[in-house]
């Protein structure tokens, strides 16, 4: 009896054992599918709403980079072109769209990310798949990343790279020192990537490493040497810009030429105004508009959520390093944003790293939350990640589905409808890259000669470009020193048009700054000016507008919008200059319509109204602008303007403070201008 009971016994705890290794089976197959689900789910998500052609802004010329493997602009991403070319090499539709899917599979890799992150802070179990199923869908809900991960544009392989940097330094964390190895590979590669996978990523795994080897770790002296092994990817942009491909942005053939493509060198150049913000009032205008549009698109309950989860990982002696890198890149993301490169914020080109840790934190808040309710736990995960992602995922729903949408329409157009070797002189990110794209991807207008007019400075780029297109072997600016280059709009403009209107057309993209001909000697044409050596008639309004119409479908595109908006603006400005007040009005607030709110639109409208002497029109048009910008120097200028007018006319009894206020303003924005020196000397007077 004794044996028998002691043999039941024993099968007994044979049976339990071999349930609990079927439980664990069980669980360890499922958490494989729910892995594979939430990968193949992102992709699935991204390539749908994916545009599935040339899209705005650098996509046109990253593509074109990527498809002829050249050298992007800075700064290069060498990695980025390697494995875009071969998502362009798939023979799926254009050579466009499948590099949009590339940025579809970055942001799909970066939910996975997420969703591995999370999972392996919580430790494992049904509520911990559910916090990070939440978390990897948070991440996609907003429309920043949502946005860089369906067109062509490197934030969101960027962004996969830095889940990868965190997946991995939380394995280092805990004792894994092949993952630490494998974080200090990634670490080089980074250099073929975006600068926020090396700002944000690397100052605290460095102070880490380096703790590591003062608490006696001899791994992080192995670390060197892989980091340089990842940065041998660099490498390609001298060896390709040797072959002197199609897209060379830069000439990097030497060891400073490769640092000063790494270090964005033109591009700092080139917009040096507009980097590195040295007003502390302009910074914080800049964060709060970082702020909001991040509160915007995630929601306050993901915000709070956030916090909750960095809380709750730096308590947890376990987690408290993975915690304060999330918590790290979140500041120097609003830091990166506000100070460093604040251009990115309107063009929804910042923010995807802040993104990527507030989605990380909050599925470490879900778990928090639902871990400790026991079998409801896993019901409780769910639901908290329904809560946070469904407010996500409803904002800006419109400019989301409106992303697939064909936007190069206008590239095509702007090529198609000037002379045989016609000069372009363009402006926007959207016509320069776009035009080249369709030169050296799709053939288009070989003969044409496209170039930047915040690239006038650099000679040999200006003489590679008219080489390309067939013409004279020559740089137009030659006998003007950098200084003049640089001073492009005073000097280098004229000359350049005084040499080639007689040889050829000469086409203007319309923006902010007038063509460097006279009014009247510009031809008004949609959807690009051209530039005549004598005074040409105003055509008809009404054919252009509806010319332009047909070629500008309605967009919801944020950025649609605004290029929407500019060109009707545009259009209106050359009314303006040729005193056709009533049409250019109708065009301005045609612009607003399009895209509300619009600052140039808005502006200009104001200067209609006080054309006609209704300054109290005109004022509170600026002054809305102002409200939403405040650092626009020409709005504080004219507000100004138009206070000492209504002052003129006794119509406004604080007019002097307030004209006073806003000039003093327009001079801290654009010191020494002469127009807000004078009226401020008015004002006080």
């Amino acid at each position: 009896m004794a044996f028998d009971d002691l043999h039941g016994r024993g099968r007994a705890v044979v049976t339990c054992g071999s349930a609990h290794v079927n439980r664990r089976v069980w669980y360890d197959s499922a958490v494989r599918w729910v892995s594979s689900l939430v990968l193949v789910g992102a992709f699935g998500l991204c390539v749908a709403f994916a545009a599935p052609g040339l899209y705005l802004r650098d996509s046109g010329e990253l593509t074109a980079a990527a498809a002829t493997l050249g050298v992007a602009h800075e700064s290069g991403f060498p990695l980025w072109c390697l494995l875009a070319k071969a998502c362009a090499l798939v023979p799926i539709g254009e050579v466009a769209g499948r590099v949009n899917f590339f940025s579809a599979l970055g942001g799909a890799l970066a939910a996975w990310g997420v969703y591995r992150l999370v999972r392996a802070l919580a430790g494992g179990g049904a509520a911990a798949e559910l916090a990070g199923v939440g978390g990897a869908a948070l991440l996609l809900s907003g429309l920043t990343f949502f946005k860089a991960s369906t067109v062509a544009e490197v934030y969101a392989p960027t962004a996969a790279g830095l889940a990868l940097g965190l997946v991995l330094y939380r394995a280092a964390a805990a004792g894994d020192r092949r993952a630490a190895l494998a974080l200090a590979l990634v670490g080089g590669l980074s250099l073929g990537l975006h600068a926020q996978l090396r700002l944000f990523l690397a100052p605290p795994v460095i102070v880490w490493a380096l703790w590591r080897l003062r608490r006696g770790d001899r791994w992080p002296l192995n670390a060197p040497l892989l980091v340089a092994l990842g940065a041998a990817v660099v490498a390609y942009l001298p060896l390709r810009a040797a072959q002197d491909p199609p897209v060379n942005w830069a000439d990097p053939q030497t060891l400073g030429g490769v640092a000063a493509h790494l270090a964005a060198a033109r591009i700092r150049r080139a917009f040096s105004d507009q980097i590195a913000v040295r007003d502390l009032h302009t910074c914080w205008v800049h964060f709060r508009q970082f702020a909001s549009l991040t509160e915007g698109q995630l929601g306050v309950p993901a915000l709070l959520a956030a916090l909750v989860g960095l809380v709750w990982l730096v308590r947890k002696k376990e987690t408290r390093a993975t915690g304060l890198v999330l918590g790290w890149m979140v500041a120097a993301d609003a830091v990166y944003s506000a100070w460093l490169n604040p251009m990115g914020l309107a063009d929804l080109q910042d923010g995807a790293p802040t993104a990527l840790a507030i989605a990380a934190l909050a599925g470490s808040a879900i778990f928090a939350a639902a871990g400790r309710l026991g079998r409801a736990g896993p019901y409780a995960a769910g639901a908290l990640a329904v809560l946070l992602c469904v407010p996500a995922a409803l904002a800006d729903a419109d400019a989301k589905r409106g992303l697939g949408g064909e936007e190069g329409a206008f590239v095509g157009a702007a090529l198609d409808g000037v002379a045989p070797r016609a000069l372009v002189i363009s402006t926007s990110d959207d016509l320069s890259a776009g035009a080249l794209y369709e030169q050296a991807v799709a053939g288009a207008r070989p003969d044409v000669t496209v170039l930047v007019r915040q690239q006038l400075w650099d000679g040999a780029m200006v003489a590679a470009r008219i080489r390309r297109a067939g013409g004279e072997v020559r740089d137009p600016l030659h006998g003007l020193d950098e200084h003049a280059r640089l001073k492009h709009e005073a000097e280098a403009l004229p000359k350049l048009v005084e040499r080639e209107l007689p040889l050829r057309e000469v086409a203007w993209e319309p923006a902010s700054d007038s063509p460097p001909v006279p009014a009247p000697h510009v031809a008004l044409d949609v959807p690009l000016f051209r530039l005549r050596e004598r005074p040409v008639a105003l055509p008809a309004a009404r054919p252009l507008v509806e010319r332009l119409q047909a070629l500008l479908q309605p967009a919801r595109d944020p950025l649609a919008r605004r290029l929407d908006a500019a060109l009707i603006g545009a259009l209106g400005r050359g009314y303006l200059q040729r005193d056709d007040d009533p049409r250019a009005a109708a065009l301005f607030q045609a612009a607003r319509d399009v895209h509300p709110g619009d600052a140039a639109a808005t502006t200009n409208l104001a200067v209609v109204h006080a054309r006609r002497g209704d300054y109290p029109t005109a004022l509170a048009l600026v002054e809305e602008v102002l409200a939403r910008d405040p650092e626009r120097a020409v709005p504080r200028e004219n507000a100004a303007l138009y206070h000492v007018m209504l002052g003129r006319r006794a119509l406004d009894a604080g007019d002097r403070p307030g004209a006073l206020a806003h000039a003093r303003a327009a001079l801290m924005l654009v010191p020494g201008d002469a127009n807000a020196h004078a009226l401020e000397q008015e004002a006080a007077k």
